[in-house]
Parts: structure tokens; sequence; C-alpha cells
């Protein structure tokens, strides 16, 4: 069979194992926010979306309280085309109704093929959203950023980093670009939105997630979130 599919619920807070898939899994929420974690990185997933993890590669999953979904699992033949790497998909409404609509007609096999081809076509063309934290494999940036990722508001800058890390500044910045892709203020960027996507994901309102991830005033982090993510805070966890 091509496909598998499976419903999930989780009614608290779960921190799965590391754990890897023999198929390629699609999945998407229908309440909650979850973080991705993988050796590339940490991706937030909240409802909306779509997440696609390949085959074979190690992953993990925190739930950041209840969460309930659907998830999709393909053979190699069927998921050809789909990104190599685990990402979470901007997704069209349409591709979330296939998705629904192909778990409801899972006992009509050549039904399900034909909406499988659609979802795969709007899949190959679904943009990837910026919720992916990349992690760099330097112990010593590891360090950096694991403790902006914890508290995104640290105002510590580049020059205060090259410091703590006894690296020179030219070099920080070099090697933090080449193991991550982005700048050091992009990263933190990222960090902050990240951050800000899970709090709003668990009910905070707009007012406390901005100044939790280190804004200075909520309409700025309104004007950074709109253009991260494409709606304002307000809407992203509806």
């Amino acid at each position: 069979m091509p496909i598998e599919i499976r419903r999930f619920r989780h009614d608290g807070r779960f921190d799965g194992p590391i754990h890897a898939h023999g198929r390629g899994q699609l999945f998407a929420l229908d309440h909650g926010t979850a973080l991705i974690r993988s050796a590339a990185g940490d991706w937030i997933m909240p409802p909306g979306r779509l997440c696609w993890m390949p085959e074979g590669v190690p992953h993990g999953v925190l739930t950041l309280g209840p969460v309930a979904g659907l998830s999709l699992y393909f053979d190699a033949g069927t998921s050809a085309g789909l990104p190599d790497r685990p990402q979470v998909l901007r997704a069209p409404p349409l591709a979330l109704s296939l998705l629904v609509r192909i778990a409801e007609v899972e006992a009509d096999a050549d039904r399900r093929s034909r909406l499988l081809a659609v979802l795969l076509d709007e899949l190959r063309a679904a943009p990837e959203e910026p919720l992916r934290l990349p992690t760099p494999r330097d112990p010593r940036l590891r360090r950096m950023t694991a403790t902006l990722a914890a508290d995104p508001a640290d105002p510590r800058r580049l020059d205060d980093w090259a410091a703590e890390l006894a690296l020179p500044k030219r070099t920080l910045v070099r090697r933090f670009k080449a193991e991550t892709g982005l700048s050091f203020v992009q990263w933190r960027h990222h960090a902050r939105l990240i951050r800000a996507a899970a709090l709003l994901g668990a009910g905070g309102s707009v007012t406390d997630t901005a100044f939790a991830v280190g804004y200075d005033s909520v309409s700025a982090f309104i004007t950074r979130f709109r253009a991260g993510f494409g709606v304002t805070p307000g809407r992203f966890s509806e």
C-alpha cells in the first residue's frame, strides 16, 4: 500500500523520543502547537501548516500542550519529488482539505489515489515557512544558540558573544554564517519569531509575547511577525 493513514492525539504536554520512520511522513495539526527537533535544527509546527519528514531522518516531537492531528506515511515511490530534508510548508487550504478527505475515503483505494495525486502536486509547489532554526556544529556556537533559543530576549550582541566564547568577532561572524546559512541578526530574528509562534500557539497574548521574545514595542513585533509569517500574530493561531 503506497500510503498509511494515522490519527494522533495527546491530551497534555508530550516529549517523544528521537526516532525515524521507514516511510516519509506528512502531518498536520487540528489544534495545538508542537516543536519538531532534529540534528539539522528545530521547527515550530502550528495548525494550518503541513510538516514533511523524509524517511530515515531522526527527529523528536515536543508538544506545547494538548494536540491532535493526522499523519500520512508515504513509500519512496509515492513521495518522489518531495524535499529531502524536513520542512514545514505553507499549505494552501486545498492541500489541508485534501489531507482530511483522503483519510475520510480510506476504504476507497481508487478515489484515494486520485486525491493523493492532487495533494502531492500541491505539496511540490508549496513554499517553506520560515519556521526552522538551524543548529551550528561548532560546540561553542551551539552553546550560544541554545542560550538564545531558550531566551530570545537575551540582549547580548556579537561583541559580547565573541568575548564570552573567546573567539575573534570576525571568526565568529564567518563561522556562524557558514554553519547556519544565516547571519547572527537573522538567526536571532528567526529565534524570536519561532518562540513567539510557540507562545501564541499556547494561548499567550500578543502583548506578553512581544516583550517575552525581546521586542521593545508591540507594533514593531506585529510588523516583523507579519513579514515573517504572512499574517498578524493575532491571526496566527486561529
